[in-house]
């Protein structure tokens, strides 16, 4: 089987990640455990959704805070699906800005927390420090998507997981 084959199989996935990322962040406040880090994780600037009508594919982007995006959260109730979001993640006392795109979960216009170092007596560490930051924000994704993927396949998931995630939704429409 082709690569292209193998993401068409699967994109679903990506974007009920992003869909249940969003109703976690509304519903726990955005906060996930990872190991023995405390992490915080919202939905921030423009949410992209995108559905299939008579007329073809439709996309709709809604711009400003998460709390307010009435219209992406109707879009959202309405049978579109989240394709692309700008998140903001919080650890310790760093933060990361960036898109996370649903097709690939690939990151775009990713912003991390200032690198403070003398550029003097080690050149090379503000390179190595930028590196740490994405490798940190990029493993925290990858843990939180695995974390939706062992409960995606889960009893978990139709019994309680899905049921709430569709009532959320359907609160959209109001």
């Amino acid at each position: 089987m082709q690569l292209l084959e193998k993401v068409r199989k699967t994109e679903f996935l990506g974007r009920e990640f992003l869909a249940w990322l969003w109703f976690r962040t509304e519903t726990e406040r955005g906060h996930f455990k990872l190991g023995d880090k405390a992490i915080e994780i919202w939905f921030d600037g423009k949410i992209t959704l995108q559905g299939e009508n008579e007329r073809g594919l439709e996309t709709i982007t809604c711009s400003g805070e998460s709390r307010n995006m009435k219209e992406a959260r109707f879009a959202l109730a309405e049978n579109k699906e989240v394709v692309q979001a700008t998140l903001v993640f919080s650890m310790d006392d760093n933060q990361w800005t960036f898109v996370l795109d649903s097709l690939w979960l690939n990151f775009k216009t990713f912003k991390t927390p200032k690198v403070i170092q003398d550029k003097k007596d080690d050149p090379d560490g503000l390179f190595y420090e930028k590196m740490f930051l994405i490798e940190a924000a990029v493993s925290a994704v990858d843990n939180i998507y695995a974390e939706f993927i062992k409960l995606r396949i889960s009893p978990e998931w139709p019994g309680e997981e899905l049921p709430a995630l569709s009532r959320w939704v359907q609160e959209g429409k109001s």
